[in-house]
């Protein structure tokens, strides 16, 4: 192949920064290739078959095992309109590398060129080039920083930037778009949720191709966990409204949502093997060219000891499967501020297994209720992406997939869930008076537990997936979320919605650190103990399906300095009605039942008393307890004023 080196002036480079760059004397390529040979950088101009130029990596070149190209001109023959290297090399050219006689495209290549219509199969004359792109545009982020929000503080909400509004009631513009998620973003402020959770939105490959028996079967990788050509640095450009620009949109949508208050965290999975200074350097690249304000990571792939102590990484929100806390003191890093969330299934199976009323949860769920965590926070999810919805968490004894082509072979077997008398959907009146009710405790566990709750995109009207619990191969009505909404949907919004200012207007539901579990102020109450239907005394035993648990406001305080109520949920699980107790309150306090999901009541409460002077509480002071009769399989919370 001819060497066409000579359309641009260049020079070696030495700045330790992977991928391309602008430096002060011109735009520089570097790739680490330590051991390869016969090593070239590629130019092409967009779309054109042949190189318009091609650089022999050799020596002078080569910094250890990297190699560093700096372009600083282009020569006078080549039209550039007055415009600068990085402006030409953006606007006219992509590049590829070669080593050993093999070409590929650079791993931390910011823009993937050639994949911008989503799920399309480019076969024989049709293939198209897939090479890396160039992005040097400077975007204006103006006073942008990241939030910061406490974890305790965090609404988390999951959702796929495609399926959220790919569908036709969605109601945008730009369907499944970076560009349709921020049209939506009034909706998510109305809702209250306040950090997004993006499934994976980098450059990732869709498309399956599966050899069979009677041919070849297309299947889509429609998540986008783990498979091959994989581009981590790349917005995925077929996300993009604006396809000449995925970089720009996705910029424009962070900003947007960090305006509106809302934080954004990514799902990032790395394939196993994956080399781990790329994994560092792909999160730092988020991070300080996107303004990523955390990340979901598998780290059985990157170590946790890299997450924590990278000076760029050690200031964002970091969720991982666990944490351990040996290794977290190990490192000597202060916890003035936690940065590190546990994200497990842990929460969601007891808290399910105690919704539908299996024996001997009620401990369980009384401890996944109020664990936290001094180190790190928890995040608590009923529902997540690998999994039934929270419609067919009530609507489904077992999963339903078969249209994935594995003869529903896959997916999870243990789904904890309970269809409330009929298999999937029903028009019977009392079941759907019991799914509905069974979604509102559902909720209600999520909201007023102590970490950090999480939302499915969706669950908050009651949107179906019809029994699937694994659609990570589904570019459709399964996976898309439908956005018409009858009364039931509406209802079931509102609930979300009014659970949301519940949590935010008690501050004991969202504790930073762990509670106490006694009276060590001296108010006569604890900051927080375990009953059962006799105050002050929890049953655990194997076939108690009945739990309450008081929340004493006095031990925190609001910015003016002002406590937070006294606080009693009562969750009766059992298919019959029972009596509770309720705990005596101090002098001058009484009960008053604020939310009963049994009849989706949320009561109007007294004002609150303006604060007095704390002072000790002896239980001779205390009025007499009393009862309440709690309908079956239904949680009320009272407040005591």
């Amino acid at each position: 192949m001819k060497n066409k080196k000579s359309l641009f002036k260049i020079r070696p480079g030495d700045l330790l920064a992977f991928g391309v760059i602008k430096v002060a004397s011109g735009v520089q390529f570097s790739v680490y290739l330590p051991n390869e040979s016969n090593c070239k950088l590629k130019l092409y101009r967009i779309g054109r078959k042949e190189p318009a130029c091609v650089i022999p990596l050799t020596g002078e070149y080569k910094r250890g095992g990297v190699y560093f190209v700096i372009i600083t001109d282009i020569f006078e023959s080549y039209k550039s309109d007055g415009r600068s290297i990085a402006q030409i090399l953006s606007q006219d050219f992509e590049y590829m590398y070669e080593a050993d006689g093999y070409e590929f495209i650079d791993p931390y290549a910011h823009v993937i060129l050639g994949k911008s219509v989503w799920g399309k199969v480019y076969e024989g004359q049709n293939k198209k080039i897939i090479r890396g792109g160039i992005c040097l545009d400077d975007f204006e982020w103006g006073d942008d920083f990241q939030i910061r929000r406490p974890f305790e503080e965090v609404i988390l909400y999951q959702l796929h930037v495609r399926g959220y509004t790919k569908h036709s009631s969605s109601g945008v513009k730009h369907k499944g778009t970076y560009e349709g998620l921020r049209e939506k973003i009034p909706y998510l402020r109305e809702l209250g949720v306040n950090c997004l959770l993006l499934l994976p939105c980098y450059e990732f490959n869709e498309v399956i191709e599966e050899d069979t028996a009677v041919g070849h079967e297309i299947k889509y990788n429609y998540w986008g966990y783990g498979g091959k050509d994989v581009y981590y640095f790349a917005p995925k450009v077929s996300y993009a409204a604006d396809k000449k620009n995925p970089v720009r949109e996705f910029k424009d949508l962070i900003k947007s949502l960090h305006e509106e208050g809302i934080e954004v965290l990514m799902d990032i999975y790395f394939s196993p093997g994956t080399n781990l200074s790329l994994m560092t350097d792909c999160l730092r690249n988020w991070v300080l060219n996107y303004h990523i304000d955390g990340f979901r990571v598998n780290q059985s792939v990157m170590p946790s000891i890299a997450l924590i102590s990278d000076p760029i990484l050690s200031g964002v929100k970091i969720l991982a499967e666990y944490w351990d806390d040996d290794l977290l003191r190990s490192t000597g890093v202060k916890y003035s501020e936690k940065f590190l969330a546990e994200y497990n299934e842990g929460f969601m199976n007891d808290t399910r297994r105690f919704l539908k009323s299996d024996e001997g949860m009620v401990e369980k769920f009384s401890n996944r209720f109020k664990r936290n965590s001094d180190n790190y926070s928890i995040i608590n999810f009923v529902t997540h992406v690998n999994g039934f919805t929270m419609m067919d968490l009530v609507s489904y004894d077992v999963k339903h997939n078969e249209s994935n082509g594995e003869m529903n072979r896959d997916g999870s077997e243990y789904n904890y869930s309970w269809n409330c008398g009929v298999e999937g959907k029903s028009r019977k009146q009392y079941v759907v008076t019991r799914r509905m009710q069974q979604i509102r405790n559902a909720f209600l566990m999520l909201l007023c537990s102590q970490g950090t709750p999480m939302i499915l995109a969706g669950d908050e009207f009651g949107n179906t997936q019809y029994g699937n619990n694994n659609a990570y191969c589904h570019d459709d009505n399964v996976t898309w979320l439908n956005w018409k909404r009858g009364n039931r949907e509406q209802e079931i919004f509102d609930y979300v919605k009014k659970l949301i200012v519940f949590r935010k207007e008690h501050k004991i539901l969202r504790q930073a650190s762990s509670f106490k579990m006694m009276d060590s102020k001296g108010y006569g109450i604890p900051d927080l103990s375990i009953h059962g239907t006799q105050a002050w005394r929890a049953d655990f035993s194997y076939y108690s399906r009945m739990l309450a648990i008081l929340l004493n406001g006095e031990y925190v305080q609001d910015d003016t300095g002002e406590t937070d109520d006294i606080i009693y949920l009562i969750f009766n699980m059992y298919w019959e009605a029972k009596t509770f107790d309720l705990p005596s309150l101090p002098v001058g306090k009484k009960w008053y039942a604020a939310i009963t999901t049994y009849d989706n009541g949320f009561n109007e409460l007294p004002p609150k008393t303006k604060r007095k002077k704390v002072t000790k509480v002896k239980r001779s002071d205390m009025k007499l307890q009393r009862k309440t009769v709690v309908p079956p399989r239904s949680i009320v919370v009272f407040i005591g004023r």
